[in-house]
């Protein structure tokens, strides 16, 4: 992918060189291989490039029926504008942004950076290459990420898109290890409460068990995206696609 990235002097000489000793590497194949999402997005909100794994839990849809269109055309407005905003941003400053989104009830952290002379339309011109990681897999060794950090505000639950602000609680402290005993203390219901959400969430879901569910809520990413709202009442989801605060 650092063939993507605009290079000067000695370096560009080295990048063009290792391009002609490997010019059959197909980059996006290489992304395919690590299970990330990338694409890149010019100035108008259009695809230029998008490997499978991005089309799939963007898109829904194979990623050459993708390439060409613009993010409104197959993300929700307010989403589609979120994202293009910060794409925007990231071209015109040229200072990285880390994304954290969470799509398809998947959370991810999501890496913008301007690129330069990606073929755009026929053109050359800057545009935004995204790269993204579930964060369910992202290496402990890496840390936090540096620079600007923003987090999503227009989401999509996916499957979990149907539960309630407790039933979210409820999962996320599913997905820490909880047991019903020590979730309702630590919500401060009666345990039979909880039990009540712990099989609506099966009904939900879809879900076959505990296990399941604990998987759904460590993908999604609930307990650190619901932080300090673990504990205090309230059983309404807000509308947007927001996730309750």
């Amino acid at each position: 992918m650092c063939a993507w990235g605009h290079r000067d002097g000695t370096e560009a000489s080295r990048v063009a060189a290792l391009g002609q000793t490997n010019s059959n590497i197909d980059w996006l194949a290489v992304a395919n291989d690590g299970g990330l999402c990338v694409l890149v997005v010019d100035a108008q909100g259009r695809v230029v490039l998008m490997n499978h794994a991005a089309a799939t839990i963007f898109a829904r849809r194979p990623a050459r029926d993708v390439i060409g269109q613009r993010l409104s055309d197959f993300l929700p407005g307010s989403a589609a504008a979120e994202r293009l905003e910060h794409v925007r941003n990231v071209i015109g400053s040229g200072d990285p942004v880390v994304f954290r989104d969470l799509w398809g009830g998947i959370a991810l952290r999501c890496t913008i950076r301007r690129i330069d002379g990606i073929p755009n339309g026929g053109e050359s011109g800057p545009a935004a290459l995204v790269v993204c990681a579930p964060e369910s897999v992202v290496l402990e060794e890496t840390g936090e990420p540096t620079g600007r950090q923003v987090e999503a505000k227009h989401i999509d639950l996916g499957p979990l898109s149907g539960l309630t602000n407790s039933e979210l609680k409820v999962l996320a402290l599913i997905g820490e290890g909880l047991s019903n005993a020590e979730i309702a203390g630590r919500l401060h219901r009666a345990v039979k409460t909880v039990e009540s959400h712990r099989a609506a969430l099966t009904d939900k879901t879809g879900s076959s068990s505990r296990v399941q569910l604990g998987i759904m809520a460590r993908r999604a990413g609930l307990s650190r995206r619901l932080g300090h709202s673990i504990g205090n009442n309230g059983d309404s989801v807000p509308s947007g696609s927001r996730l309750p605060a």
